[in-house]
């Protein structure tokens, strides 16, 4: 505490003793740097990884797992006591162990340092590249795929002034796996026939090779667009029965060690029967869809359209035929699908900015009377529980569920209903 005032010290643990020093203010928060341990916490562990500390992808490491999911329950209580919502209705978080190897998308960048290449991931705080030869939170796939592009590296001579990092996806299930070269520039076929060579037989269970186009500046995918090289441009996984194919850069849900678990959890929230049709804006390619399809009378999920055809696909994959996909504004799909009939269940899941503005009341102008909500930002998540209270919405349960160990980022899946 810096007075009365709360202070965000990185690495410092619970229960811990320590000189800070006040290193500035952020959106009304003070963040503080640690000088000096004076008690340690007896929570506290080593790092897996080699580069904890200086790579900013985690931030709990150091903490021992029973340990990150209290302090993510307490984080979500705090976060939703701001909107009024009693904590004793956020449940202890959850999450699935082992805590390693469980991320099934990679993103790294590259660059230089004193002339010679670095692949990796930004440092902690600024836009310092760490050079990465192991991540233990990433499935052991993408791991290959990135260790094979820094031993191709040479090879790649003639196009690495043009990439700006790598993609790789792979799937849980079936091992497969995807890579994808984010470039600045259109590779020439001269180009892209040296690209093919140089890493075919470099990476276990390769199944396809992208040209994935970047900025030169900005985020790694602001593009988003991807061209095939070589093989076929999806991995095929399974999720608790049902086939995707997941292209690489679809909207899918990387935790594979956790999704089962988590898509029982949201089946149970809403509890969907043969009678009822349900509501899901932000479906992506349907990996959350077509498992409430199998309980549902019928499922509207509005997609970007970008991601509409693998969804479809994926509906196809598994023929399903009462999952209709939509890339339109949910709040209008909302509108078109209640003149068949009420629509009495809804599956939320936006992204970080949180719910899209007149959705709740849409949601009651439809005749929902259950929502299930995943949320992925905390001060996202306080609004929209809000805004679902003001339309008469009540919050029953709050479930903290832990989809990024060894981070400070949680998710929460909250259960309400109508009066």
């Amino acid at each position: 505490m810096a007075g009365h005032r709360e202070v965000a010290v990185p690495y410092a643990a619970p229960g811990e003793q320590a000189r800070i020093r006040i290193v500035g203010v952020e959106r009304g928060r003070v963040r503080g740097q640690l000088v000096a341990l004076q008690v340690a916490s007896p929570r506290v562990v080593r790092p897996l990884c080699p580069h904890f500390g200086r790579c900013g992808g985690c931030q709990w490491q150091h903490l021992e797992y029973p340990a990150q999911l209290e302090q993510k329950t307490a984080l979500v209580r705090d976060a939703l006591g701001r909107a009024r919502i009693p904590s004793h209705l956020v449940a202890p978080a959850v999450g699935w162990e082992p805590p390693w190897e469980f991320r099934t998308h990679l993103e790294a960048v590259a660059g230089t340092r004193e002339g010679r290449p670095v692949l990796g991931f930004f440092a902690w705080g600024d836009g310092r590249i760490v050079e990465v030869q192991q991540c233990p939170v990433q499935h052991p796939g993408n791991v290959a795929a990135l260790t094979a592009v820094r031993a191709a590296w040479d090879t790649l001579q003639p196009v690495t002034a043009a990439v700006r990092g790598l993609l790789a996806r792979v799937a849980a299930a079936s091992g497969e796996v995807m890579l994808g070269l984010a470039v600045t520039r259109r590779l020439q076929a001269d180009e892209r026939h040296l690209v093919v060579r140089a890493l075919i037989d470099r990476i276990p269970h390769l199944v396809g090779l992208m040209e994935v186009r970047a900025p030169r500046r900005s985020h790694l995918l602001a593009g988003r667009r991807a061209e095939l090289l070589w093989g076929r441009p999806h991995v095929a996984e399974e999720v608790a029965g049902v086939r995707f194919h997941v292209p690489m850069l679809a909207e899918f849900p990387v935790n594979a060690r956790g999704l089962p678990g988590l898509v029982e959890m949201i089946l149970t929230a809403l509890d969907p029967s043969s009678a009822d049709t349900v509501v899901e804006p932000d479906a992506g390619i349907g990996g959350y869809s077509l498992h409430l399809a199998l309980a549902a009378a019928r499922v509207i999920a509005v997609t970007d359209a970008s991601q509409l055809d693998a969804a479809w696909a994926n509906a196809r994959l598994n023929r399903i035929t009462n999952c209709q996909f939509y890339a339109r504004d949910p709040v209008r799909a909302l509108e078109k699908a209640r003149r068949r009939g009420p629509v009495h269940l809804a599956f939320l899941h936006p992204p970080g900015t949180g719910l899209a503005p007149g959705l709740p009341r849409a949601l009651r102008q439809a005749g929902a009377v259950r929502v299930a909500y995943l949320g992925r930002a905390l001060p996202a998540l306080a609004r929209d529980a809000a805004a679902l209270a003001r339309e008469g919405f009540r919050i029953r349960q709050v479930q903290p569920v832990d989809l990024s160990p060894q981070t400070s980022r949680v998710h929460a899946l909250v259960t309400a209903s109508v009066e």
